[in-house]
C-alpha cells in the first residue's frame, strides 16, 4: 500500500524510536533515527583508514570538532591518515499510508499532500521545541518547508512520486545565501546605506527589534514575530512622547509613571496628541485601523492562544515598519 512520507533532517542527534507528538493537528507519531555519523567527503592514505570512522562515537586516535549550520550539526573528523567532513544528524520520518485505490498521479491529491506536509512540518517543529527549550539549544532554527522531503513510496520504500517542490525549494535557498554577497548591490543601494550610517542614531532600539520580529518570522515562529512587532511600536513610541515630555518639563518619575502606565493604544492617541501634537487616529486613520487590527492579533495570540498564520506575522511587520516611518515624520517635526 503506497504512503505519503515527510523525511527530515533534525539539528540534532537523539536516542532512536517513536516519539508522540501532540500538535494543533492531533497526535503525530515521528520515526526518530538513532544519531549516525554521516560522511559527506572523505580523504584517506589508504582505503582502509577509512575503517576507524564509527558510526556514533569517535574512534581512538581521532580528534573532531562540531558545529551547527541549520539543519545539519556538521562535523570534521581528523586522524593521522584521513580527515572527514559529515553531520551527526539524527533524522525523523513521518509516515500516511494512502487508500489503496488512491491516484497519486491525479491533481486533485495535490490538495491532500500539502494538507499532509503542513500537518507534518508542525510535528517535526513542535519535537525540535521541545528538544531545543530542553536541551537549551537556543540557536536551533525550526524547520521550513525547504528542509523537509515529502514524497509518495511503495511497502519497501522506492520512490512513487517525488517532492514536486524540491526544485523550486531548493532554487529559493541558494537565491537566499545570494544575499550576503553585498558586493553588488546597486549605487542606490549604496548611496541609501550612506545616509543610513550618518543619521543621528543609526539604529535604533525599535530598529533592532523589528529586524528581530522579521528574523522570527524567517525562523517560522510567527506568534513571536507578532508579539515583537507590538514591543517594536511600543519602543518607537515611548522615545518619541520622552523627548516631548522632557521638552514640557516633566520630571524623570513623572515620564516613567505615564509611560508605565497608559496602553500602547493610548500612547498613539492621547498622549502622542499631548506632547506632540499629532495623533496616529486622528491623522491617519488608514494606518490607525490597521494598527487596531494587529493589535488585536497580537491580544488574541496572548490572551487566548491564538496560532497565527505566517501571512498573519508578515502583515503585521509591514504594518509595524509603516508606524516607525510615520513616528520617524513626527519626530521630525517636533526638532
Amino acid at each position: 500500500m503506497p504512503a505519503l512520507v515527510a523525511f527530515a533532517s533534525l539539528p540534532f542527534g537523539i536516542a532512536g524510536g517513536p516519539y508522540q507528538v501532540n500538535t494543533v493537528y492531533g497526535m503525530q507519531t515521528v520515526h526518530v533515527t538513532a544519531q549516525t555519523y554521516t560522511p559527506f567527503l572523505t580523504i584517506a592514505s589508504h582505503p582502509a583508514a577509512t575503517r576507524v570512522l564509527a558510526a556514533q562515537d569517535q574512534a581512538e586516535g581521532l580528534t573532531s570538532y562540531s558545529w551547527y549550520d541549520h539543519p545539519f550539526v556538521l562535523r570534521v573528523v581528523f586522524g593521522r591518515n584521513i580527515a572527514s567532513l559529515g553531520s551527526i544528524n539524527s533524522s525523523g520520518t513521518i509516515v500516511l499510508p494512502l487508500e489503496a485505490d488512491c491516484d497519486w498521479r491525479a491533481g486533485a491529491f495535490d490538495a491532500l499532500r500539502d494538507t499532509f506536509a503542513g500537518q507534518a512540518l508542525a510535528a517535526l517543529n513542535n519535537l525540535i521545541a521541545v528538544v531545543r527549550g530542553k536541551a537549551k539549544l537556543y540557536h536551533v532554527f525550526d524547520l521550513r518547508r525547504d528542509d523537509i522531503d515529502v514524497t509518495v513510496r511503495a511497502d519497501d520504500g522506492s520512490v512513487l512520486a517525488p517532492d514536486p517542490l524540491q526544485a523550486e525549494l531548493i532554487e529559493q535557498e541558494e537565491a537566499l545565501g545570494e544575499r550576503f554577497d553585498l558586493a553588488r548591490e546597486s549605487e542606490q543601494w549604496y548611496e541609501e546605506l550612506r545616509l543610513g550610517l550618518e543619521r543621528e542614531e543609526p539604529v535604533g532600539l525599535a530598529d533592532d527589534l523589528l529586524i528581530e520580529a522579521e528574523r522570527a518570522l524567517a525562523q517560522r515562529f510567527p506568534r513571536q514575530a507578532i508579539a515583537t512587532c507590538h514591543t517594536t511600536i511600543e519602543a518607537a513610541v515611548s522615545v518619541l512622547l520622552t523627548h516631548g515630555m522632557q521638552r514640557q518639563g516633566l520630571s524623570d518619575s513623572e515620564i516613567d509613571h505615564a509611560l508605565s502606565t497608559r496602553s500602547l493604544t493610548s500612547k498613539l492617541e492621547a498622549l502622542l496628541r499631548r506632547y506632540s501634537g499629532f495623533s496616529l487616529k486622528r491623522d491617519n486613520p488608514e494606518l490607525w485601523q490597521r494598527f487596531s487590527e494587529i493589535n488585536d492579533l497580537r491580544n488574541d495570540i496572548v490572551h487566548r492562544g491564538l496560532r497565527p498564520t505566517d501571512a498573519d506575522a508578515t502583515y503585521a511587520i509591514q504594518v509595524t515598519r509603516s508606524i516607525l516611518r510615520w513616528l520617524k515624520m513626527v519626530r521630525g517635526r517636533n526638532r
